[in-house]
């Protein structure tokens, strides 16, 4: 519109210039006019990034459409897991520590191997020849004072220290070796079979005795109980689907993404005004069971509605805004009113058109050039 007043504006004073048969002074006027519209096309009151610093900013734009979106209930819970389920893989010894080559969410069979120390190199010499050398020299003397005993050559008091040095070492050593040796040093090996739910120790770190190796679970499922208030009865039978959050991870994971199910709704018992909400998921090993967490439950579709990323929206003391992308240089800011997010989405009330192109990715970036300096005067408008 405000070009439009300007043109007619400009054209007027065109028009009376030609009144006036000062054609040389028409001429003129129409080339002010076309710098003027170019000028004013080239900088905008948008915000002007070009689509090779977009592309460097990693800025992306997609374009919006309606789409269907459940009616959200916020809420909390917690990620819990079967009792026994779990154990922690210690190591063994003291020494260098070497993995063996699984990840976070590989199977292991039990007495499989987790990783190797290596007691070598450590200060005190290597432990491992060390403890193998004082079992073998001591069941040597103990097999020989069993049959000097025998003979009455020995005493009974030589005889009971030489069988507890032996027993000593052969418990020092066992407890090496309990999950097998290999040329690289002392296995370290899970007593149970599973998943390794998370490895706590890092490859070539220095360990003690005792220290965390990793975690393995049998279970390879984990269980988010949701508390739902009483206010929510009449939806609690349509809830089939969540997002979740924990605090501490930005990340907000959602139960498809992880195989998750509804397994039961339950009843709010004597006193209790929440009534649980349970799922069951892939244990992937970067969720903690015994974890609080921010739930957003998803019943069915309420309607279709304009639906963005999180990641696309700004807030500005209070107000909400997204990006809209005019053209393959030019953004604007634009205030919206939200619904209710999931965590991961969030449908847009007011403010946005289907088929308009919004940012979603390198939002932060956009909205750091929209504060930058603009020079004074210059428009950007179509």
């Amino acid at each position: 519109m405000k070009r439009i007043y300007i043109l007619m504006a400009l054209c007027e004073v065109l028009a009376g210039c030609g009144d006036s048969g000062n054609k040389g002074e028409t001429h003129e006027h129409e080339t002010e006019t076309h710098e003027y519209e170019a000028d004013e096309h080239s900088h905008g009151d948008g915000i002007v990034i070009e689509p090779e610093k977009q592309a460097a900013l990693g800025i992306k734009a997609d374009t919006v459409r309606f789409q269907e979106f459940s009616e959200v209930i916020p809420t909390s819970g917690e990620v819990i897991s079967a009792n026994g389920d779990e154990v922690t893989v210690v190591a063994t010894s003291t020494g260098i520590l070497s993995l063996s080559n699984m990840a976070e969410g590989s199977a292991v069979s039990k007495g499989g191997k987790i990783a190797t120390i290596s007691t070598k190199a450590i200060g005190g010499g290597d432990r491992l020849a060390k403890a193998k050398s004082a079992y073998e020299t001591a069941k040597k003397e103990f097999e020989r004072d069993e049959v000097l005993l025998k003979d009455n050559i020995v005493s009974e008091s030589h005889y009971d220290q030489s069988k507890m040095a032996y027993e000593n070492a052969k418990a020092e050593y066992d407890a090496l070796t309990s999950g097998g040796v290999s040329d690289k040093g002392i296995v370290v090996s899970s007593p149970i079979g599973g998943y390794v739910k998370s490895l706590v120790a890092s490859q070539g770190e220095y360990v003690e005795t005792g220290q965390p190796v990793a975690v393995v679970s049998q279970n390879r499922r984990l269980q988010l109980k949701a508390d739902v208030s009483e206010k929510y009865y009449d939806k609690i039978a349509q809830i089939t689907d969540a997002t979740f959050k924990t605090s501490y991870g930005n990340e907000t994971y959602s139960l498809k993404d992880l195989g998750g199910r509804l397994l039961s709704h339950g009843r709010a018992s004597a006193g209790d005004y929440y009534i649980p909400v349970t799922f069951e998921f892939d244990n992937r090993g970067s969720i903690l069971p015994g974890s609080y967490v921010e739930i957003f439950l998803k019943a069915k579709p309420l309607r279709k509605a304009i639906v963005v990323p999180l990641s696309a929206v700004v807030e500005d003391q209070g107000v909400h805004y997204v990006f809209v992308q005019t053209d393959e240089d030019c953004f604007d800011k634009r205030e919206v009113t939200l619904g209710q997010s999931d965590g991961i989405k969030v449908p847009v009330l007011e403010g946005l058109r289907e088929g308009e192109m919004v940012v979603t990715e390198g939002t932060i970036k956009v909205k750091l050039a929209s504060i930058s300096a603009a020079p004074a005067g210059h428009n950007h408008n179509h």
